[in-house]
C-alpha cells in the first residue's frame, strides 16, 4: 500500500519567507527604515563593507538589521522551493536536510531566543525530521 506524502515542508518555508518580507515592511518592525530606503529607490542603501569599523566606517545597525531581516525572506522562499522540489521528486526530505535545518535553527534560536527561529523554524525542522524519519522507515 502506497501512502501519500503531501508536499508540506517546502511550502511552509515559502510561506515563512513571504511572512518575513511582509513583517519587515510593517510599521513598528522595520517600516521606517524601508520608508527611508524607498527615498533612494532602494539603491545603495548601505556602503556595504565600507561601513565596517575595520575600514574606519560606521555601521548603521538598524538599517543593517532591516535589510537582512527583509532579505532572509527571499532566501527562505528559495530554500522552500528547493525543498518542495525534493518532496515532489523523492516523496520526502532526507534526514540530512532535516538535521541541518534543525542545527541552523538551533544556532539562531540560541542566539536570539525570542524570535521566529525558536517559534517557527525550529518547529518546522522538527516536524520535517519526524515526517522524514517516519517516511524513510516505511
Amino acid at each position: 500500500m502506497q501512502t501519500t506524502n503531501p508536499r508540506i515542508h517546502g511550502r511552509l518555508l515559502m510561506a515563512t519567507g513571504i511572512a518575513h518580507v511582509i513583517l519587515a515592511i510593517l510599521p513598528g518592525v522595520f517600516g521606517d527604515q524601508f520608508l527611508d530606503f524607498s527615498r533612494s529607490w532602494f539603491f545603495n542603501i548601505s556602503s556595504g563593507a565600507a561601513d565596517f569599523s575595520f575600514f574606519d566606517g560606521t555601521l548603521n545597525y538598524v538599517e543593517f538589521a532591516a535589510f537582512w531581516f527583509f532579505y532572509a525572506g527571499p532566501i527562505m522562499f528559495l530554500y522552500g522551493q528547493a525543498i518542495d522540489r525534493i518532496e515532489k521528486s523523492e516523496g520526502y526530505v532526507s534526514l540530512t536536510i532535516a538535521k541541518t535545518f534543525i542545527a541552523v535553527s538551533l544556532v539562531g534560536a540560541y542566539m536570539v531566543p525570542l524570535s521566529g527561529m525558536t517559534f517557527v523554524l525550529l518547529p518546522q525542522g522538527i516536524y520535517m525530521y519526524v515526517r522524514s524519519a517516519k517516511r524513510q522507515n516505511m
